[in-house]
């Protein structure tokens, strides 16, 4: 007699091979047997979706099937759906590692058992089943069974089918789980033995038994600082060679890991004097893992443990030396800044720290700096394998290009979501956030905590971490973040997760700096603009012909009735509301919902031929482009860009150029009209790149070739960052932009340097920025932009409605009311499935693992404190899948527990909300009756409709209403795609020029000019490049600034309280600063012979950044003034030579016999 034969008399002979087998095998084979429970789970739930009739793809994963929202609805039970996947997660592990214990072989077929008779009993299959009975298990002298290895299950069997109704199928009822007792201590040992299989580690069963290349339990340790002298380690994890590679120390759940760190010392003392080797050190509750790996660095947290593979190289990393060769193969990189930025952080890492921070202009070579990285620490034998991160296919293709052209002898691998071979073993992999998440944020991981030594993330900033943390939680590697948002704009949050302080990144090269050095160009920027984009149409103007255009426009509104969701008819009428942020917002198209959502103009009836008023309205300007289409405005765009833009071959051909569309219909709309306006070009001289082109990098690939087509492409999104080509003379936005990060990025389009481009000798100096939409006003007035707020899903927004209202649904007044409780009692049930659902094995999941466990456990549910519905809504709601079936249900259940939520919570306040509601029920009374679902939910319409019921509200009502009127919601959604194109005469605006008004001009700008139209003159050359001046050169300058441009008095005025403000020369160089690469080059020897390091160096460029500023520098300056004062200690043994340079520098534009003004 055996614990499964109960299913064998029910006739599932199918089911009960499975499961028999599991039973026979526990004790002989346990890989065997949780191989067995877990196909005997899949086997029954794949005839649960087929009584369900829900479809099964061919690939379909059992994780994608348990995880799925009928099943998890079906079960309703936390600690049953607990036992779902840890049957499932020891059946990988006993299928793809094959290192399952007795123990957990057991734990995996008492939950198996429980699944089964759990399922089978709610399935009214059977009433009831005898516990689970451990003496029935056969013992040791049992073949083992092989099973095949596949399950499908083309017809759920006839038993099965029978007893299940369709009411039992559909029913949300939980089912009946039977116990299973599991001590706290059993438990810890499960998350951490879970964690060490992933790593590869089999774990011996015998304690204290040691072993080769395994993890050993309980293993007796000599030498420690007790009255016996003897300890017992946890874990120590044995290498190959059988020296120990770490040992763990772990301690309760619900103690602090910390409390282990020094017993894990001790231990490591004691296994480093028995086997002459110090193992890395881990100490652990299970759910917070931290790692002493004896490299120097200080403890750090990690979320998985390292591979035998991984921490046999942490051991041997322990004999390598302090990066020391600084020397950068100047193929790759031969510009001193970027020479610098590879100082600056192989210092950074010599001095222990594991995260580095580099700001750099776009343009000004990342990618081979990043390279150059890599070779250096290479060769210093500090990595090995590398993973370059960036957030675009196209951009991880652009640096792999590079990476292979400059380190040809490195393998190289770029993963993709794809079936393609992949070198998964390579020296530097690339892969875009999304690929990777995909890959670590999974039960069966490809790659080890420790498989890279060092990760590059391009352009590195807040979203980056927030969306895409996971993988920086899991990999344990240094990290290198490149970005070119210029240091004081990196928000905070990133330099905390570099660990810097705020504004001070390793190292920083802007594109002032760049500009000013000559390895970048400067735009000039026009601020254009139309009528329309900035007014947008006013009814009143346009004429008879016009109005006829939009005759379309009106009827489809007026036809439509789609539902606003932002309130009511008497709020939209209402004088509050027109002078509400509702109302302005309610211009953008996106909100727009209703009819009622239109500023509609009546005109009067004497002006209609039928005597009948006429709806119309004005058009906003945020509607131009992303609703009606002009096409007077893109031809004015594209007009003004093919006149006034640079032009190459001796301005017959319009350069380079890109034009940033607000969508894909306004991008083909600009090529279109391009091609009506200039059919002479042909087709391929201005073309459309975006995402919804088929091919679109081989496009990129033509734009970059210099005096080839395309010469114009017009783009969403898609060229704003990341593309490389130096001939681009003219950059179009043709679309707002309100993220500086992005602005900036979309400006680097035109920075980098093109050579000839005007022809032979004729270099690009600087670039045209046509803007047509107000950026440089935008940024003007908000001069960091409008940071993204993070997005709440409408998943995590429902998850915290239903944990607010349950939270107040425990107060004693609710308690005793039946329905009240019985309400409170269903919304935990729900909030439990959707944490239960969350699996241990994502990475994102063990970010917040203590706090996923602590509501996992079914006592901790039984009164939630204000701390853990903020915990839930903070820490649980974020993991949660996001879900996007049924989107407009969604809304209305967020928008009915809204007010649920105001019913239990007086803070609450739902009018609005409520004003809602009426609005959708009075459409669906008057648009939509006719429908029978429509039909069979009018008595529920006509409730929401009337006073009383508003009067009478009661939770149960709400929530009725809710369920009632959830599945309408999706007749409410009409045609939002409907676009409109129009052609309505637009007028240019230029806002860089005041017209009609003489300004006069300023004595600073009279300077200004001259200086920019005389750079040429001699003694500005010399102060350019800190040559000697002469007492002639002085009277010169005293001449120019005193009589040409303005009189001494002028001169005073402006320059009071200026530090230059004596020395006419001093002046002049704080206007038009001085030849950087000169004044490094003058120090130069200095440089080389004393071999200064990246803080020096930096040090140098502050002292020629203070003069080209302030036009001047001494010595007392650099002494007692900040940012030198506290830095000069770096200098303690270079004094006299640094005085020196100062002096020099001072002395050159003050010559002897030359006394101040």
């Amino acid at each position: 007699m055996k614990n499964f034969d109960y299913i064998r008399d029910l006739g599932l002979d199918e089911l009960y091979r499975f499961c028999s087998a599991a039973e026979d095998n526990q004790v002989c084979d346990p890989e065997i047997s949780a191989i067995n429970s877990r196909r005997a789970l899949e086997y029954i739930v794949r005839a649960l979706y087929e009584m369900k009739n829900l479809p099964i793809g061919e690939r379909t994963s059992l994780f994608e099937l348990v995880d799925g929202e009928p099943f998890r609805e079906f079960i309703g039970d936390d600690r049953v759906m607990m036992a779902v996947h840890y049957v499932r997660k020891v059946g990988n592990v006993g299928a793809h590692i094959g290192t399952v214990s007795k123990k957990e072989s057991f734990f995996c077929l008492l939950n198996i058992y429980n699944v089964v008779a759990a399922m089978l009993i709610k399935l009214r299959v059977m009433q009831s089943v005898a516990p689970f009975d451990k003496t029935l298990i056969p013992g040791s002298l049992q073949a083992p069974v092989i099973m095949p290895k596949a399950v499908k299950v083309v017809e759920a069997p006839e038993q099965m089918v029978k007893a299940a109704d369709k009411e039992v199928l559909e029913s949300t009822k939980p089912v009946e789980a039977l116990p299973i007792d599991i001590s706290e201590a059993e438990t810890r040992r499960l998350y951490i033995d879970l964690m060490l299989k992933e790593a590869g580690w089999q774990i011996l069963d015998t304690e204290g038994l040691v072993q080769a290349s395994r993890a050993c339990v309980e293993v007796e340790l000599q030498g420690m600082p007790n009255a016996h002298g003897v300890g017992y380690a946890d874990y120590v994890l044995f290498g190959s060679n059988g020296k120990p590679l770490a040992v763990v120390e772990a301690k309760r759940t619900s103690a602090d890991p910390i409390k282990g760190r020094h017993q894990a010392e001790l231990y490591a003392d004691c296994l480093e004097a028995r086997y002459g080797v110090r193992p890395v050190i881990y100490y652990t509750n299970g759910f917070q893992t931290f790692v002493i790996d004896g490299l120097g660095y200080p403890p750090r947290k990690l979320y998985s443990f390292h591979t035998e593979q991984d921490l046999e190289r942490m051991l041997q990393k322990r004999g390598r030396r302090d990066i020391g060769d600084f020397s950068v193969n100047d193929n790759i990189t031969d510009r001193h800044y970027q020479k610098m930025a590879i100082k600056a952080v192989c210092e950074h890492f010599n001095r222990k720290h594991r995260r580095a921070l580099l700001v750099m202009a776009t343009g000004t070579g990342k990618t081979r700096v990043a390279i150059s990285l890599v070779d250096v620490l290479k060769r210093n034998d500090w990595v090995k394998n590398v993973l370059f991160l960036a957030d675009r296919t196209s951009l991880v293709k652009q640096a792999h290009k590079n990476f292979v052209k400059l380190l040809p002898n490195e393998t190289t691998c770029v993963l993709n979501e794809g079936g393609e071979e992949r070198d998964m073993n390579a020296r530097i992999t690339f892969s875009t956030y999304q690929t990777m998440i995909n890959m670590v944020d999974t039960d069966e991981k490809p790659f080890s905590v420790g498989r890279f030594d060092l990760i590059i993330i391009d352009e590195a900033h807040r979203s980056i971490f927030g969306k895409f943390g996971a993988i920086f939680h899991y990999f344990d590697a240094m990290l290198v973040g490149l970005t070119a948002t210029p240091r004081d704009e990196v928000d905070r949050s990133t330099y905390d997760i570099f660990e810097m302080e705020q504004g001070s990144p390793n190292y920083a090269y802007e594109l002032q700096d760049a500009v000013a050095d000559g390895y970048l160009v400067n735009y000039t920027g026009f601020k254009r603009g139309t009528v329309i984009l900035k007014e947008g149409i006013k009814y009143s103007s346009l004429s008879a012909e016009e109005r006829e255009q939009l005759e379309l426009v009106w009827e489809y509104e007026e036809s439509k009735e789609l539902v606003n969701y932002k309130g009511s008819k008497d709020y939209k009428g209402s004088k509050d509301y027109k002078g509400s942020k509702d109302y302005k917002d309610s211009k953008d198209l996106k909100d727009l919902k209703t009819l009622e959502d239109f500023p509609a103009l009546k005109v009067a009836e004497e002006e209609e031929p039928y005597g009948k008023p006429h709806y119309v309205r004005d058009i906003s300007n945020n509607e131009i482009f992303s609703y009606i289409y002009n096409i007077a405005t893109i031809d004015a765009v594209l007009q003004d860009l093919m006149e006034n833009g640079l032009k190459v071959q001796s301005g017959e051909r319009i350069g380079k150029s890109i034009v940033f569309a607000y969508n894909h219909r306004h991008a083909q709309m600009v090529v279109e009209r391009f091609g009506v306006l200039y059919p002479e070009y042909g087709s391929d001289f201005c073309v459309l790149i975006d995402n919804y082109v088929t091919y679109a990098q081989d496009l990129i690939d033509r734009f970059e070739k210099r005096d080839a087509d395309p010469q114009i492409a017009v783009s969403v999104d898609m060229l704003d960052t990341g593309i490389d080509v130096p001939d681009v003379l003219n950059l179009v936005f043709f679309k707002p932009v309100k993220s500086k990060i992005k602005f900036m990025q979309m400006i680097g389009r035109g920075t980098r340097l093109s050579e000839n481009i005007f022809g032979d000798g004729k270099d690009k100096e600087c670039f045209y920025i046509f803007d047509w939409c107000r950026n440089f006003e935008y940024f003007e007035k908000n001069p960091n932009g409008k940071m993204a707020k993070e997005s709440i899903s409408l998943t995590e927004r429902i998850f915290g409605l239903r944990a607010d209202i349950a939270f107040h649904l425990q107060h004693q007044k609710y308690q005793e009311d039946e329905y009240c409780r019985e309400f409170h009692n269903e919304l935990k049930g729900i909030l439990k499935e959707q944490v239960m659902a969350l699996s241990d094995s994502h990475i994102s999941v063990r970010s917040k693992w203590e706090e996923v466990s602590h509501f996992k456990n079914e006592d901790n549910w039984l009164s939630l404190s204000e701390v853990d519905v903020h915990t839930l809504k903070s820490d649980v709601a974020p993991l949660l899948p996001k879900n996007t079936m049924e989107p407009t249900a969604k809304m209305f259940d967020a928008l009915m527990l809204a007010i649920e939520l105001s019913f239990v919570d007086d803070e609450v306040n739902a009018d609005k909300k409520i004003a809602q509601v009426k609005s959708v029920a009075e459409i669906l009374v008057e648009k939509k009756a006719t429908l029978p679902q429509v039909q069979a939910k009018m008595a529920t319409l006509k409730e929401v409709l009337s006073v009383v019921a508003w009067e009478n509200v009661s939770l149960s009502w709400l929530e009725k209403v809710r369920k009632d009127l959830r599945e309408l919601m999706q007749f409410l959604v009409g045609d939002k795609g409907k676009k409109f194109v129009i052609d309505i005469h637009d007028v240019i605006t230029d806002d860089g020029e005041a017209e009609g008004v003489q300004m006069r001009v300023s004595y600073k700008q009279r300077i200004i000019d001259f200086l920019a139209n005389n750079r040429n003159l001699p003694v500005l050359k010399k102060i350019y490049n800190l040559e000697q001046l002469s007492i002639d050169d002085i009277n010169e300058l005293e001449r120019i600034l005193w009589e040409e441009l303005g009189s001494k008095e002028d001169y005073a005025v402006h320059t009071q309280g200026m530090l230059c403000g004596g020395n006419v020369a001093a002046f002049i160089r704080s206007l038009i600063g001085v030849d950087r690469r000169e004044a490094l080059e003058k120090f130069s020897d200095f440089l080389t012979d004393s071999e200064l390091n990246a803080e020096q160096e930096d040090f140098l460029n502050t002292i020629v950044q203070y003069v080209c500023e302030n036009g001047d520098i001494t010595k007392e300056i650099v002494v007692n003034e900040s940012p030198f004062d506290e830095r000069l200690v770096l200098f303690a043994s270079h004094m006299i030579p640094l005085g020196r340079y100062i002096d020099n520098i001072h002395n050159v534009i003050t010559p002897q016999g030359y006394t101040s003004a």
